[in-house]
């Protein structure tokens, strides 16, 4: 395999090789020459991603949506978190290529992406005083705000189209397989360990997020299907939430380091992504502790979509 070719934003704009700044891989315009894996490799891999942006980008973890964690304080807290929410000021992403697998002309066959995002801006903690569940006084409502720094990755494998069975208007290369998305804020200590996910017909063990998976394999639920999710945590006092755009919810603490939520699938066809999102308790009930975050994010589609017809 050649070396991977890392193309920080930052210097692609410096060089002119960018039409603009946003979050898809349309934005990005690789090198045409001395590139490694070939002339314009990179560039046609980038049209590729850019022409299925929802296989790249999850378009959860961004939300500014508010997670409520409906349960009071203990008497230790140094704080009583109503709810919290992220503020992203900035995202710098990179993409990271890697060729291989080349042909007797010498270029390459297969391509693997690493997509990563730097996230930064502030993890938002909306308190309160400390009251009977279910009572509020907006009076003497708080905010905490925390600097936060999370690195989100990707995986994409893409394999190059021979020219006899490509669409001509189209790229000739093609997603053939994704990972799951590992969003983990600086310096974490809160880990995920294990993510299932039951439905009423299968059991998905999901236990590295960023192992890759062929398009065909990719989880499958049926319209407005109940999905239980089931996540394993190093520690018994994390709080664990849902990640869903528009949707954010508590898990249930069992007490063993596994933690429940029941989510009923989109009730319409389609291509969406689900997350776990795991907080260090301090996150969310000391004032003083830092940002402690790891998320995972999975795709998943309703039926009958199928994700093999994106790959000839």
């Amino acid at each position: 395999m050649n070396k991977p070719l890392k193309l920080p934003l930052a210097l692609l704009l410096a060089c002119g090789l960018l039409a603009g700044c946003g979050k898809n891989p349309s934005d990005l315009i690789a090198p045409t020459s001395g590139a490694t894996g070939g002339a314009n490799e990179p560039a046609q891999v980038s049209q590729a991603l850019a022409s299925e942006p929802q296989l790249v980008d999850d378009g959860q973890f961004e939300s500014a949506d508010q997670t409520r964690i409906d349960a009071p304080a203990g008497m230790a807290a140094a704080i009583n978190p109503l709810y919290f929410f992220r503020n992203i000021t900035s995202v710098d992403r990179q993409f990271e290529f890697a060729f291989s697998d080349t042909d007797s002309t010498g270029r390459p066959r297969t391509a693997l992406v690493t997509v990563h995002k730097y996230l930064r801006g502030t993890f938002n903690i909306v308190t309160g005083p400390r009251m009977e569940p279910g009572v509020s006084d907006s009076s003497q409502l708080g905010m905490v705000r925390k600097p936060l720094a999370d690195h989100w990755v990707r995986h994409l494998l893409l394999r190059r189209v021979p020219l006899a069975a490509a669409d001509p208007s189209g790229p000739r290369w093609r997603i053939a397989a994704a990972s799951g998305v590992d969003v983990t804020s600086r310096g974490a200590t809160t880990h995920v360990l294990k993510l299932e996910i039951k439905t009423a017909s299968r059991d998905t063990v999901i236990e590295d997020p960023l192992a890759l998976f062929r398009l065909r394999s990719v989880l499958k639920l049926d319209p407005a299907e109940e999905v239980r999710l089931i996540v394993t945590t190093e520690r018994s006092n994390d709080v664990v939430v849902l990640v869903r755009a528009g949707l954010r919810a508590r898990f249930l603490n069992n007490g063993d380091n596994t933690y429940t939520l029941v989510w009923h699938a989109p009730p319409v066809a389609g291509l969406f992504h689900v997350g776990v999102n795991a907080l260090s308790n301090g996150t969310l009930f000391d004032d003083q502790a830092p940002c402690d975050s790891q998320a995972w994010i999975v795709p998943f589609v309703v039926s009958p979509t199928v994700l093999a017809e994106y790959v000839p």
